[in-house]
């Protein structure tokens, strides 16, 4: 007889389990959310990312074929075309950009720090741009840490013959 009460009892505990999805996704959703948000959060990172490596080869570009605005240095005008890619898209202020020249590009590949500016015809311009992303995402941050400095750089060789 005890046999046919836990019986009995077995088959009312599966009648009775209206709420158990609901109990269950209280436990699933906050995984899932965070999972969803640190998606969108490294997305818009690599999208940050891919813009900016985008507009410093537009300035470089820029500046190793000599090209430059109208009362304006190579320099300047290049870190104006790379600022103009990412203004709607970045806060500016927090947008470092660096124009270092070197002779060739076996010394630029060693590091250290060359002469300030795009340089002369014929030598190596390495342009850099850095970002200080702030993650709002407490997954990212604890990952990456906060601020994330996002960088693109790029090298060129000047032409040889500058436009006048």
């Amino acid at each position: 007889m005890s046999h046919n009460i836990l019986f009995l009892n077995y088959r009312g505990f599966n009648k009775n389990q209206r709420g158990a999805s609901l109990i269950e996704f209280a436990f699933v959703f906050p995984i899932l959310i965070t999972i969803i948000l640190t998606t969108l959060e490294l997305g818009i990172m690599l999208a940050i990312k891919v813009n900016m490596q985008s507009c410093v080869m537009a300035g470089a570009y820029y500046g190793a074929a000599g090209n430059h605005f109208s009362g304006a240095t190579r320099s300047a005008s290049a870190q104006t075309i790379m600022t103009n890619g990412i203004s709607g898209l970045l806060n500016i202020s927090n947008v470092t950009i660096t124009m270092e020249s070197y002779p060739s590009f076996a010394i630029a590949s060693l590091g250290g720090s060359g002469t300030l500016g795009t340089g002369n015809p014929g030598e190596v311009g390495k342009y850099k741009m850095q970002y200080a992303y702030t993650p709002v995402n407490p997954l990212v941050v604890a990952i990456f840490g906060s601020p994330k400095i996002l960088s693109a750089i790029t090298y060129a060789v000047n032409e040889e013959i500058f436009p006048p």
